[in-house]
């Protein structure tokens, strides 16, 4: 009786461990595809900031700079929203596996509960 209940709480422990390790590495991967999206976001605004310097410096009068800052603008905005789309896409895809983990682990819960504490 005791060995049994000794491997139970083994069991147990194991399944529980299991279920942590895959939550782990689920928000490991979420927030290191998080932080490169922030760090493309970052680059993208020094670029932006870079290339409006660049070209304000190229200039001849006032048409030429409103025509620069607005094709800056425009590429600016068009990788902007590229990002935005990629970081929401990453975090759908996150919603999906936290999603499936948790009724993964809820099967299991749900089974090891019925199986440990039927009466023997």
């Amino acid at each position: 009786m005791q060995n049994d209940l000794i491997q139970q709480w083994a069991e147990l422990n194991k399944v529980t461990t299991n279920a942590i390790k895959e939550l782990g590495e689920i928000n490991t991967n979420a927030m290191t595809r998080l932080t490169q999206r922030q760090m493309e976001m970052m680059n993208l605004y020094m670029e932006g900031g870079a290339k409006q310097l660049e070209s304000m410096d190229g200039t001849k009068d006032i048409q030429d700079m409103v025509a620069a800052q607005s094709r800056l603008f425009d590429e600016f905005n068009t990788k902007l929203t590229e990002n935005a789309r990629q970081t929401a896409s990453e975090l759908v895809d996150v919603k999906d596996k936290l999603s499936a983990w948790v009724e993964k682990n809820t099967e299991v819960a749900t089974d090891n509960l019925s199986k440990y504490t039927t009466v023997k």
